[in-house]
């Protein structure tokens, strides 16, 4: 099958249908496109996946497209889209920056429902380092969460110098731990997984009893053992509904108008008729207000909390509200 992956060529999955302009409310057609490799494949060989990468945005551009969202693994093994950039016609964005407020939505959101002090809870982001882990910490740090642990792989650990010295200069009174050991997340109560993983980091072991996950990754972060406990809620971060926008492509989730935010940010920049590039690289916060701004206009809003095994009860989440109650006190 390895063999035959390599030599597919990108195909269209499905058209979109609902979205239209922001000016005039004319319909504008969208696509999914896949590029045909699997996420080891695509890591083992990057200027391979990147040559096929552009195959794909060039076929986009045959149906048309002005512009196109990387999603998945797609950013990080172009840099951010930077490696795409004077290779292709159709702008481009990473789709990191809807995806960053709405993973740090969700937080809020728990926040809010187990009425929980923002100052009480440790928070721990895996792949912090990377564009959606550090723009959450910016959105979080912003919005004056203050306790932090910060996690990612030995040979970014350099990296955490520059983002610890950001978030003081937002709040000189952060405290941030950081490390390069996974285990280490067991202290946190809110943990924000976001890395370029081929496979899961987190099991069920690392976790201590009352944890909430909020993974961002594709694919998963999130070990499937993880779902079965019922003292621990894990939430696939990235979700928006997004009403009457139909991808015609069943994504495991669990309503028809639910998507992933990254295709959320190409869907609100097409609708705004957007023809520059938007996201490369990494998201400002300027980029994150203003792209949730013009989603939140578009009717566009947080999905019910869920994973791939289900949408979380209601008795689920005050089980762990309690927990989390106890652990916090």
């Amino acid at each position: 099958t390895d063999w035959a992956f390599r030599h597919f060529w990108p195909v269209v999955v499905s058209e979109i249908e609902g979205v239209k302009s922001a000016k005039n409310g004319k319909n504008i057609r969208g696509f999914i496109l896949t590029v045909p490799l699997t996420a080891k494949q695509m890591l083992e060989d990057r200027e391979f996946a990147v040559k096929r990468i552009i195959d794909t945005i060039k076929l986009a551009e045959k149906l048309g497209a002005k512009i196109v969202g990387l999603g998945a693994l797609i950013s990080s093994l172009t840099k951010g889209g930077l490696d795409l950039v004077d290779k292709v016609k159709p702008k481009i964005t990473t789709g990191h920056a809807l995806t960053a407020h709405t993973v740090t939505s969700n937080l809020f959101r728990f926040v809010e429902l187990f009425k929980l002090d923002k100052n009480k809870v440790l928070v721990a982001i895996v792949g912090a380092t990377g564009s959606i882990g550090s723009s959450s910490l910016k959105v979080l740090a912003r919005a004056g969460y203050d306790n932090f642990l910060l996690v990612d792989i030995e040979r970014k650990a350099h990296f955490f110098d520059n983002l610890v010295a950001e978030l003081k200069k937002m709040n000189p009174d952060v405290k941030v731990k950081t490390s390069s050991h996974i285990r280490d997340i067991k202290e946190a109560d809110f943990i924000i997984t976001a890395t370029n993983a081929p496979e899961a980091v987190v099991t069920s072991e690392d976790l201590k009893s009352g944890a909430v996950i909020i993974d961002d990754a594709q694919p998963s972060d999130v070990s499937p053992e993880v779902f079965d406990r019922d003292d621990v809620i894990a939430v696939e971060g990235g979700l928006i509904y997004t009403p009457n926008i139909k991808n015609h492509f069943n994504m495991g989730l669990k309503d028809r108008y639910d998507n992933f935010s990254c295709m959320g940010e190409i869907m609100v920049l097409a609708a705004h008729e957007h023809n520059q590039n938007y996201v490369i690289d990494r998201p400002s916060l300027e980029h994150i207000d203003e792209i949730s701004s013009m989603a939140h206009k578009m009717g566009i809003r947080l999905s019910q909390f869920q994973n791939a095994k289900e949408k979380i009860s209601q008795e689920k989440l005050a089980r762990v509200d309690n927990i989390i109650k106890n652990n916090i006190k």
